[in-house]
């Protein structure tokens, strides 16, 4: 899930107070409502490089009433080091939060056995809060290995993963999925990216996936999950060919590379262009780009709006009902 800034204040490096707390609320509702059956906060596009701890505690807070425990919220426990992820985590345990949203330290990349220790230190120190792994190879330097998915399939608090992307938009990532899926065994859901769902579903009967598109438009991904799930990768094929159209600009022309530079920024502009989720502007340093990034993300989000016409969502079509009524009655 995205994290909400507000939009009616001058964001730069003196701002202060910048947290949309109410919008948190509200998209953590509309999300579930939605079809969402988990949240991860603090990820990429959820700005955890570019909050303080004190708005990271606050948004988990603010998003963990709003769920009110009907689907897991993962808070971010990213940090740059083991004993800030104690602090944080001890935080996002008085809050409420049901589990961690957990990278790793990324400033040096971390050696198989130290990817291992830093997870089974958490674990060991919250063993009554599940972990989310996020194996982002470019954030984190390097990909978890099918050796160390073994390892880390022994931590019982370890449910999930944001499995790094197999294919994105035609260009092959080096992965071992099915190795790694034979590795963890049935202990930890290694989930794709949407577009590769077809094939962890196919292969492995992958039921889920991790998606930062249903932030933009749930409508797409709820009638892929139906697909899927029917097994008519056909009519899924359909499905994802029209979100990539909604993609279409978006990444740049010269690699995977030029994608990640500047992505917080276009990506967060995509979100409140979109109109779903009033994201607002991404925090600093992210928040200055090159202009054509921003363009990019404000094409994109109006595709997106495209994509509630052809595939609306639940909240959407309750609320064109609900205008009908009032017009019906009147």
């Amino acid at each position: 899930m995205p994290t909400p800034v507000r939009t009616d204040i001058v964001i730069d490096r003196h701002a202060k107070d910048v947290l949309n707390l109410d919008e948190a609320a509200r998209a953590a509702d509309v999300l579930i409502k939605d079809g969402a059956t988990g949240i991860c906060l603090n990820g990429t596009f959820g700005e955890l490089p570019s909050l303080t701890f004190e708005e990271i505690v606050d948004l988990t807070r603010a998003v963990v009433e709003s769920v009110n425990d009907r689907v897991p919220v993962f808070a971010g426990a990213t940090t740059l080091n083991t004993r800030d992820t104690i602090k944080r985590v001890r935080a996002f345990r008085e809050v409420g939060a049901h589990g961690l949203n957990m990278g790793r330290p990324m400033m040096s990349a971390m050696s198989d056995i130290a990817i291992v220790q830093y997870y089974r230190d958490i674990a060991e120190e919250f063993p009554d809060m599940a972990i989310f792994l996020y194996d982002d190879m470019q954030a984190f330097k390097r990909p978890i290995t099918t050796e160390v998915y073994a390892e880390l399939a022994k931590i019982p608090q370890i449910v999930a993963c944001k499995y790094r992307t197999m294919l994105v938009l035609g260009q092959p990532i080096a992965n071992n999925y099915a190795n790694d899926m034979r590795a963890v065994d049935g202990r930890i859901k290694l989930l794709t990216h949407e577009y590769d769902w077809w094939i962890s579903n196919k292969l492995f009967d992958m039921d889920a996936i991790w998606s930062s598109s249903i932030s933009m438009a749930p409508g797409p991904i709820m009638a892929m999950q139906d697909a899927i799930l029917a097994k008519d990768y056909a009519k899924a094929e359909v499905i994802r060919a029209d979100m990539q159209w909604a993609s279409e600009g978006l990444f740049p022309k010269t690699g995977i590379d030029d994608w990640h530079v500047s992505k917080i920024p276009a990506m967060k502009t995509r979100i409140h262009t979109s109109g779903y989720i009033k994201c607002g502007p991404a925090l600093p340093p992210y928040h200055v780009a090159p202009e054509e990034r921003f363009e990019a993300g404000r094409a994109a989000g109006m595709r997106d709006r495209e994509m509630h016409k052809k595939y609306p969502h639940k909240t959407m079509r309750q609320a064109e009902s609900a205008v009908r009524e009032v017009s019906t009655a009147a």
